[in-house]
């Protein structure tokens, strides 16, 4: 269980998990030109909430969500405060039809799908909770990085194939299972309900960017 696991390595998670300020401001440098100015945004896997300065600096409202209660604890702690939610993203979001500018998962959150059916409904729930022209975006690991990552036996990395790993935390012991679409397999998992561009996000990374289309005779 994912929750599990981001509870063990909370207290540590910005030491010893979280990138580097550059590739986070890089990271935030592509996503804010993509936001309306004011935003109402969904930050699903929200974290410890680094990423959050920025996007408030900028003058958007954020909720987060998160299913690591420690997780939320410490993005609770950080100076601006914004609406936290703990949840599941892999189960119906808890909010209604059109509530959000933007939805957000970055950082790899969405490579922890318990299972392909929850993988495949995902898609369909961030289209219902955005509004008509709303935009998704998310960062998401690519194989290759993750399977050369895996060759080192001593690091946390296990690969088991077929587009699956697995994270060891040497601390605690704790683990967490990771999915790893290729690049046209996310394509084609958002195809119908959030037809979603594929990007090169960097080393190791690929970001998914959506915007949800009005539904054929919709006003909206």
């Amino acid at each position: 269980m994912s929750a599990r696991f981001f509870d063990a390595i909370a207290p540590r998670y910005d030491r010893v998990y979280a990138r580097a300020a550059a590739e986070l401001a890089q990271s935030l440098d592509r996503l804010l030109p993509l936001l309306a100015p004011r935003s109402r945004i969904a930050d699903l896997g929200v974290g410890t909430g680094r990423e959050l300065p920025r996007l408030l600096d900028a003058g958007h409202e954020v909720v987060g969500l998160d299913a690591s209660e420690r997780m939320l604890a410490e993005c609770a702690r950080r100076a601006r405060r914004i609406a936290l939610v703990r949840a599941d993203l892999w189960e119906r979001l808890p909010w209604d039809d059109g509530s959000f500018d933007a939805v957000i998962a970055l950082h790899g959150t969405l490579a922890h799908a318990p299972t392909d059916a929850a993988l495949a409904a995902f898609p369909a729930e961030v289209a219902r909770v955005l509004r008509p022209s709303g935009v998704f975006v998310a960062e998401v690991p690519e194989p290759g990085w993750f399977e050369d990552l895996a060759r080192d036996a001593r690091g946390p990395a296990v690969w088991l194939g077929a587009g699956r790993g697995r994270f060891v935390d040497d601390a605690t012991g704790e683990r967490v299972d990771v999915r790893l679409p290729s690049r046209d397999e996310w394509q084609a998992l958002f195809a119908r309900d959030l037809p979603a561009r594929v990007d090169d996000g960097g080393i190791g990374e690929l970001v998914l960017v959506a915007r949800r289309q009005p539904r054929e005779g919709s006003a909206a």
